[in-house]
């Protein structure tokens, strides 16, 4: 399937990492998602695509919720969250962690369900 649903940047903050000041103070994190969905069939109704306000909304709200240790597992849950809610067949998940090293410096995970 090559049609997609794009959302890049969408900005949250949440408790991530494993060093101690990470776990007490949010950080920014960075999401960029990929959706794949069949467009050919839609007939120009919302009901048969992923409304992409409400991934956006979700997601915002699921990282500001959330506690991990690891991005990677956080791209994980939020991969396994947004498949269920949205019956989702296929995305890619883009984490960026802009605070990990200097300025302009990020680290990023990416996976794909």
């Amino acid at each position: 399937m090559s049609d997609q649903i794009i959302i890049k940047g969408i900005r949250s903050n949440c408790i991530i990492g494993i060093n101690q000041d990470e776990r007490e103070k949010k950080q920014e994190i960075i999401i960029n998602l990929v959706i794949y969905h069949d467009f050919s069939k839609l007939n120009d109704e919302i009901k048969n695509t992923i409304n992409y306000s409400s991934i956006y909304k979700f997601t915002k709200k699921f990282i500001e919720n959330s506690k991990f240790y690891l991005i990677e597992t956080l791209g994980n849950k939020l991969a396994d969250k947004l498949i269920k809610e949205f019956k989702i067949n296929q995305i890619e998940i883009e984490i960026i962690k802009p605070s990990v090293f200097d300025v302009e410096e990020t680290i990023s995970v990416k996976l794909k369900r």
